[in-house]
């Protein structure tokens, strides 16, 4: 029965790790990442937690109870008194109100914020999986090379007597080997490093797959209108300034004194005699000396403030989002201008079979197969740039969310 249970459980465990790695598209993995990324999960425990603030906002004074008792003598007697008081606050200016319409404005602009960080990180995320699939693209011209290097490497050394001439390219042959094997080390590493941040940034506990990673790059976008309303770092903007609106309004409420209202009853006695009496209690502050002018002057200047930020942002945003659009197109032309990975493959299989005729002088075969690294490289840094302009262009446009790779 023990090894039954052991074996149903390892089951459960596997299935349970299968589903975790059931990603058969980039689109599944980036949903994932959406879901699952520390910071946008981090971000909405923060949210929920402000959310709180309203409610703290809301909350009404409780009363107030005073109890009174004294005992003292007098030429008839002892006295005795005693004196109960309830009174309720009043919040005259409106201020539950404003602490209320403050507290609403704090969460919003910690949301707004929250999408601003979530945004970034999104951006960053996807141009990870970009470049795991280019270290997985780049990865096999390197063994390529070195196959290719180490096949002449090997006729070489096996010659008795060399020339001059032949001596150089075993010792440029052994350099370049050498070269290319601690580039291939650092590719994976770096490799290994993104696809386990990946898998945490998903929340899984596997290594992405190959089908995970996007083919290439989106090219095929078009953009017209400059519209950058819904952009996220503008709506903090916008609801900074409201917040700054808000907190002036509760200053102003403070001009106003809290009124305490309420019945009070007193009770005395006199040797066998007692007297009860009943009565409003009322308690205010006299607005004589502050009227809190320095707290309104402060805040006004704070809307100003908000003000000029958001305009600031405002035309700013439009600046971003050209930049980053003429960015796109800019590496959106050359990568479309270039050979693409099709052609490059075609070109890289007719100078192999040319190597492998032997019709190629050693010196051509580095400078080919670094040349076609060198490509490679260049086109990977176009292309991360266009992915990043890219996806700055949806977060301009309020339109990560709504995307897809």
């Amino acid at each position: 029965m023990k090894g039954i249970s052991f074996v149903l459980i390892c089951l459960l465990i596997s299935n349970n790790i299968y589903a975790q790695c059931s990603m058969n598209t980039p689109n599944d993995l980036l949903n994932l990442i959406k879901k699952n990324h520390p910071t946008i999960s981090l971000n909405k425990t923060k949210g929920e937690a402000l959310e709180k603030s309203i409610d703290l906002a809301a909350q009404t004074p409780n009363p107030e109870l005073d109890i009174e008792g004294t005992v003292g003598d007098s030429f008839e007697g002892n006295v005795y008194t005693s004196a109960l008081t309830i009174k309720h606050t009043f919040e005259l200016g409106n201020k539950q109100g404003a602490r209320v319409a403050v507290a609403r404005n704090t969460y919003k602009l910690g949301l707004d914020a929250a999408t601003f960080e979530n945004e970034d990180s999104l951006i960053e995320a996807v141009k990870s999986l970009h470049r795991l699939r280019q270290i997985y693209e780049i990865i096999p011209l390197y063994e390529e090379s070195l196959s290719a290097f180490n096949k002449i490497l090997k006729t070489l050394k096996r010659r008795t007597s060399i020339s001059p001439e032949q001596r150089v390219e075993r010792e440029t042959l052994e350099l370049v080997t050498n070269d290319y094997r601690l580039k291939m080390s650092q590719l994976s590493s770096e490799k290994v490093k993104l696809s386990k941040h990946l898998s945490f940034f998903a929340g899984t506990n596997c290594i992405i797959p190959r089908n995970a990673l996007p083919t290439n790059v989106n090219l095929s976008e078009k953009f017209t209108n400059k519209n950058t309303d819904t952009y996220s770092k503008l709506n903090y903007a916008k609801t900074a300034l409201k917040l700054a609106q808000a907190n002036h309004k509760l200053e102003k409420s403070f001009s106003y004194p809290d009124l305490k209202v309420g019945p009070t009853f007193e009770y005395e006695k006199l040797n066998v005699s007692d007297t009860k009496t009943v009565g409003i209690a009322v308690t205010f502050d006299l607005p004589v000396f502050n009227l809190n002018k320095g707290g309104k002057a402060k805040s006004a200047k704070e809307i100003i403030v908000a003000s000029s930020r958001l305009r600031n942002i405002q035309e700013e945003s439009l600046l971003d989002l050209e930049s980053w659009q003429s960015t796109y197109n800019r590496y959106k032309e050359s990568l479309l201008t270039i050979a693409s990975k099709e052609e490059l493959e075609k070109k890289h299989t007719r100078i192999e079979a040319l190597f492998k005729r032997g019709i190629i002088s050693t010196s051509l075969v580095i400078e080919s197969h670094r040349q076609l690294i060198e490509f490679s490289n260049t086109r990977f840094e176009f292309e991360i740039g266009a992915v990043e302009a890219l996806w700055n262009i949806y977060k301009l446009k309020g339109q990560i969310n709504t995307k897809s790779i």
